[in-house]
């Protein structure tokens, strides 16, 4: 679904405005959720492999998708984003594979690319038999992986193309996530690739990886009790003294003269009142 689609089921479902960046930024939080909870998992998968690469556009530019996957269940064993189809970037793809699962498989199909011919012996020995194939055949066909790649494009269509490789790697592993746990495939009987395989998965929809913690709502009625709270005491201002330790202001003491004459330094002045160095005469 598009982000403005999202964004109309929202206001229209609930009444709230999201913009599309805010929807985008949802997407990429939860896709790092739920690459993490799924990086111990360890499938059970089949001794057959299909690899594959197709081309994708990130910030405008053409990327590689490489990209393997079982046989028997389905299950998109790795994924890797590359600038090129070299013999290094198809033996890291193999090598992801092999690391999550814990086994070499006996047969990998491929189409004929020539880097996956040293990639596959660099990785997996001699033990590991090298089928390339192509399309539309009816023995040793590609057509499982190429219908996912296909389903992959179709996605990166509606969110027209991906921004940065870091962006990428991010929504590509969650597109891993989505079809391995939570895609129903027909061959299959209309279950995901991990359900299948009968073990304990982190989880079943993207419900449960946006709201890990289960809350039970209860039906009974909530008796609330009035408490009478106690009243808060005042704090003093820490920086305040205590009233006995205050200075005192000062108090204006009124000097009273007995009346006489006042003569100036000079002589040459006399008044009644007091000034400042005056002298009393009599």
């Amino acid at each position: 679904m598009p982000l403005d689609a999202v964004q109309r089921h929202l206001q229209q479902q609930f009444g709230i405005y999201y913009s599309e960046m805010g929807i985008y930024n949802w997407v990429k939080r939860f896709s790092k959720e739920a690459v993490n909870r799924i990086r111990n998992f360890k499938p059970i998968v089949g001794d057959t492999w299909i690899a594959d690469e197709t081309m994708l556009k990130v910030g405008g530019r053409k990327i590689w998708f490489f990209d393997v996957i079982d046989k028997k269940t389905r299950y998109l064993l790795a994924s890797r984003l590359a600038t090129s189809r070299t013999i290094k970037e198809a033996a890291l793809v193999m090598n992801e594979a092999k690391k999550r699962t814990g086994k070499s498989p006996k047969t990998i199909i491929t189409d004929k690319l020539a880097a996956y011919i040293d990639g596959i012996e660099y990785v997996f020995g001699g033990d590991t038999k090298h089928i390339q194939s192509k399309p539309f055949t009816d023995i040793n066909s590609t057509n499982v992986i190429e219908r996912f790649q296909g389903t992959l494009k179709d996605r990166t269509k509606i969110i027209r193309g991906f921004k940065n490789m870091r962006t990428a790697e991010l929504l590509t592993d969650a597109w891993l996530v989505h079809y391995n746990f939570f895609k129903e495939h027909e061959s299959l009987g209309n279950i995901p690739p991990a359900q299948r395989m009968g073990l304990i998965i982190p989880f079943k929809n993207w419900a449960e990886v946006v709201s890990p913690a289960k809350v039970s709502l209860s039906t009974k009625p909530m008796h609330l009790s009035l408490v009478q709270a106690k009243p808060t005491p005042q704090r003093k201002h820490p920086k305040r003294k205590p009233k006995e330790l205050r200075q005192r202001p000062l108090t204006q003491v009124a000097i009273t003269l007995s009346r006489g004459v006042y003569a100036d330094k000079r002589g040459e002045r006399l008044s009644r009142k007091y000034h400042r160095g005056w002298k009393k005469i009599y």
